[in-house]
């Protein structure tokens, strides 16, 4: 039994060159499609460093979260029908004075469906319940929102070229890598917002503020399974001035490494797991 370990990481390279037998001689059509992402796994890890200034004072913290997330997908006519779960989820946050670690288990299991186009851009259509002392820690209702990242428009892009959209993507697609003889295309991403509305709970009427969301990172494409590993820095700083919501003017600077990482050992599982 001390070698089955090893042995199984071996099938599963086998059956990943197996299934290729032209890739390294075709450019890669890069597209989300529901066989790529049904019974799909993947490990979420997050980690965020929180500066807030206001009347002179300043506050740090620091939070972070670890997930592991499952999918059901089908055909769709906008792209793919996609259902994700997180099989389970670990959340805290720090400050001098305390550490908050939530109760998670009213979200596990919960049902997050939307649509997922080829391109990357996800709709979405239910999100789970979410407590009050989950949603105090982290914003989880949006988990799925940006989780899997943006492709070139077109499918297609070679090595050292670049592609950008008119909302500040940009992507650039660096030299290939390989895993057991298979090829696997490497990008790095960019993207840039600027924002100066939120909705928020106490009020009607959005709040209004100056937030700049700058993130850089990259990805690993492989040409049957997909996205394979993601990682992401971002940046966001916002400026809320004085006003009906807030007496004094509140800045603020979030920084986050995100990694999102493929869980190869269910590639060739015949059914997803569930609860």
């Amino acid at each position: 039994m001390r070698n089955s370990g090893k042995t199984v990481t071996l099938s599963i390279a086998c059956w990943l060159a197996g299934s290729l037998n032209t890739a390294h001689a075709q450019e890669p059509d890069l597209r989300y499609s529901a066989e790529q992402l049904n019974c799909a796994k993947f490990l979420e890890t997050a980690e965020s460093k929180i500066l807030t200034q206001s009347g002179g004072r300043g506050r740090e913290q620091t939070a972070g979260r670890t997930g592991v997330w499952q999918f059901r997908a089908a055909p769709a006519e906008a792209g793919v029908a996609l259902e994700g779960w997180l099989d389970t989820l670990a959340l805290w946050r720090r400050s001098a004075e305390t550490t908050i670690r939530p109760d998670t288990d009213g979200l596990i299991g919960g049902r997050y469906r939307g649509t997922l186009s080829a391109d990357g851009a996800y709709s979405n259509k239910v999100r789970p319940f979410i407590p009050d002392e989950v949603a105090e820690v982290a914003g989880m209702g949006s988990a799925l929102d940006d989780f899997f990242p943006p492709l070139p428009r077109g499918g297609r892009l070679k090595p050292g070229h670049t592609w950008s959209d008119s909302l500040g993507v940009t992507i650039h697609r660096l030299p290939d890598s390989a895993l057991s003889g298979v090829p696997l295309y490497r990008f790095a991403l960019e993207t840039q917002q600027h924002t100066t509305s939120a909705e928020t709970q106490a009020d009607t009427l959005p709040l209004q503020l100056r937030q700049t969301s700058q993130e850089q990172g990259s990805y690993v494409w492989h040409p049957t399974l997909g996205l394979l590993r993601r990682e992401r820095r971002i940046v966001v700083e916002t400026m809320v001035p004085p006003g009906k919501s807030v007496r004094q003017a509140v800045r603020s600077r979030i920084e986050q490494q995100i990694t999102v990482e493929r869980d190869l050992s269910s590639v060739r599982s015949s059914g997803c797991d569930d609860r």
